[in-house]
């Protein structure tokens, strides 16, 4: 994978709200080239990434649309979450809120557009070209921007701009340049967000909210990155199944977070595996689908 540096903007805050919208617009497209990956225009100046593929939990694709837009009933929010193959969110959290960068990969009907954002609804249009190109992209400026580069893509958020750059200079390469994907992103963090097909999965490397929210404690844990998944209970569908993988900064604080985590999530030992000196897994650990909600400020 290629590692390419575009220029970094500031967007204002944004929540999860930003999904219902992204559905149902659409914009012309640049000329037809190399078909862009949605990862791809994800930057690498987020403190948690999430990848959601529609398989793994289409009612939390509802819940994101019926949350955060009053005006959809149930049968749209299941019409539009239908619509969505996979999300790609990158969060900040901070005492002011969440900040969001999202970029979606669905089937996004253009001819709907001036029904959903137009000027009466309280929406700003604007053109974006990025420098040394030809083309032009809609952006929309409301409660939070958002552009629609394709007729299968949708930008949202954060370094809005720098989004519609990166699509723009990768459309434009070869339409069979298609064997790897040029992403911001670590390479194994990239192939891990992409590899999410039946489950959901996340990477954290500021993880202390991430475990605050989930065990309902303050653990300092001395911790590098965390990553891991959730996975649909078939047996209790308000449920996931937790699976975490934890990198310490080394042995020693290994063996007192290990402790902590058993205590927190009331684990056995058959739940967790030491790997070298430094990592620890956890597996099937039972949570409510409301704990992710939270997380995602929904």
């Amino acid at each position: 994978m290629k590692k390419l540096n575009w220029r970094k903007c500031h967007a204002g805050l944004v929540s999860a709200s930003l999904i219902f919208f992204l559905l149902f617009a659409g914009c012309k497209s640049a000329p037809a080239g190399r078909p862009v990956d949605a990862l791809e225009l994800i930057d690498d100046q987020s403190s948690f990434y999430i990848a959601v593929p529609k398989a793994a939990d289409n009612v939390l694709i509802e819940r994101i649309i019926t949350g955060f837009y009053e005006g959809a009933s149930e049968a749209d929010a299941k019409m539009i979450a239908d619509r969505v193959n996979k999300v790609y969110c990158g969060l900040n959290r901070s005492k002011h809120g969440t900040e969001v960068q999202a970029s979606v990969d669905g089937n996004i009907p253009a001819k709907l557009l001036p029904k959903v954002l137009n000027e009466k609804k309280g929406w700003i249009i604007s053109d974006y070209t990025p420098a040394s190109s030809v083309n032009r992209y809609k952006v929309y400026t409301g409660p939070v921007e958002m552009s629609f580069p394709s007729s299968n893509l949708a930008c949202i958020g954060r370094n809005l701009e720098g989004m519609i750059d990166k699509y723009d200079s990768l459309s434009i390469l070869p339409s069979d340049d298609t064997t790897e994907l040029y992403s911001d992103l670590d390479p194994e963090l990239t192939s891990y967000l992409k590899g999410a097909e039946n489950e959901i999965r996340f990477f954290a490397n500021k993880p202390q909210s991430f475990l605050t929210i989930l065990t309902g404690a303050q653990l300092d844990l001395k911790l590098i990155d965390v990553k891991g998944s959730f996975t649909t209970d078939l047996k209790h569908p308000n449920q996931y199944f937790l699976d975490l993988d934890f990198r310490f900064k080394n042995g020693t604080f290994l063996k007192a977070g290990r402790t902590l985590l058993i205590l927190a999530f009331g684990l056995t030992n058959s739940q967790e595996e030491i790997i070298g000196d430094s990592e620890l897994l956890i597996n099937d650990i039972r949570i409510d689908k409301q704990q992710l909600y939270k997380l995602l400020s929904l």
